[in-house]
């Protein structure tokens, strides 16, 4: 397929399909990610507002991709929906789509897309792509089960003309993901930011990596380690755990690379979409039923394009599941320092949330 990249941010789509599918214009407003491909994919058009580019631009493309702002629909963001001027961008995909009828449509945002809002953006992408005709799809996968350390609960939707995109997304029902029990010798992953409202507690992996602060400060998480030490990934590390090769983003300017990166789409998620794209198979339609009709929508789903919508009971792991666990690989690290962690211990101290047996007295002895 050829394919016409919107919001492309780190390139994650690019590299994802590129062992199957060509990409033909590449766009992103922010400064760093117009560096990093420019530097990346030197030979591909960028176009740098996707307010400016035109239906000619994106005629020839079989498949318009698009990792659209999620600010306005997660659940740390303003979860404005389509009321706030990011996420409403997502409305040029359509706008692009109605003029040139590529055969396919692939998004990609957070899985809280599904709530947020009282599910009025999923409800939007439903409605938009049945308007032009589509059938459509969506699953929600973590990236931990493509074998990387992070998990990544991610939502990925396809609208197709030409094919039915539940033989993409949903011919594999899959697995759930092996519960792995927080004993001290494994690594466990933290968000050292938090400790009053949450902790993502991890075991042998990180909680999924974000932009950073919104002054643009990064604040990657932190892994206690079996030894008490207590460190946060360096940024090639960072790259690695979304599917990048180490320096992917170094073109970038340095304060930008975290944000790339943590808004960046999981490679290997994309390039197994890209390989169920060109080998379809069917899908067992004994796991669908009908539609719930409340404001927070089912993990999977499908529609025909003409009104009928059905949830689909398939797991958020494909049944080639590999695990990602930090302890089977060799990463590069830094020491948290140890404001940052006595900040968190104490935040965690005061308020009621759980934590594992021994957790916090073994980072107060770290503090000692």
């Amino acid at each position: 397929m050829r394919i016409a990249s919107l919001f492309s941010g780190a390139g994650g789509f690019e590299v994802g399909f590129s062992d199957r599918h060509e990409a033909i214009l590449v766009n992103d407003v922010a400064i760093g990610a117009q560096e990093l491909l420019q530097h990346r994919f030197p030979d591909i058009p960028l176009i740098k507002d996707i307010k400016d580019i035109d239906p000619g631009d994106v005629r020839a493309a079989d498949a318009l991709v698009a990792g659209f702002p999620c600010q306005d629909v997660s659940i740390v963001g303003g979860q404005r929906g389509l009321a706030g001027t990011r996420s409403a961008l997502v409305e040029h995909v359509f706008r692009l789509a109605a003029a040139t009828r590529p055969a396919h449509i692939l998004l990609e945002n957070v899985q809280s897309i599904r709530f947020v809002h009282g599910g009025r953006v999923l409800l939007y992408l439903m409605h938009a792509a049945e308007q032009l005709g589509y059938a459509w799809a969506y699953r929600t996968l973590d990236s931990r089960a493509f074998g990387l350390p992070q998990r990544r609960r991610r939502f990925y939707f396809i609208a197709s003309r030409e094919m039915d995109p539940g033989e993409v997304l949903l011919s594999d029902a899959g697995m759930a993901l092996p519960e792995v029990t927080p004993i001290q010798s494994l690594p466990l992953g933290f968000y050292w930011t938090e400790g009053r409202s949450g902790h993502g507690l991890t075991v042998d992996a990180i909680p999924t990596l974000k932009t950073g602060s919104s002054i643009g400060i990064p604040s990657p998480p932190a892994v206690l380690f079996p030894d008490g030490g207590v460190k946060i990934p360096s940024i090639e590390t960072a790259e690695r755990f979304q599917g990048f090769p180490e320096g992917w983003t170094e073109a970038a300017p340095p304060r930008l690379r975290w944000g790339l990166v943590g808004n960046a789409v999981s490679v290997p998620v994309i390039r197994w979409i890209g390989e169920k794209m060109a080998s379809p198979a069917p899908w067992d339609r004994k796991l669908s039923s009908p539609m719930p009709a409340n404001p927070t929508w089912p993990l999977a789903a499908w529609g025909d394009g003409r009104g009928l919508r059905l949830a689909v009971n398939v797991q958020e792991a494909p049944s080639s599941l590999v695990l990602g666990r930090i302890s089977h690989g060799e990463y590069s690290w830094t020491d948290l320092s140890n404001r940052a962690l006595s900040g968190f211990v104490k935040r965690a101290q005061e308020s009621r949330l759980r934590y594992p047996e021994g957790f916090l007295e073994r980072l107060e002895a770290r503090l000692r």
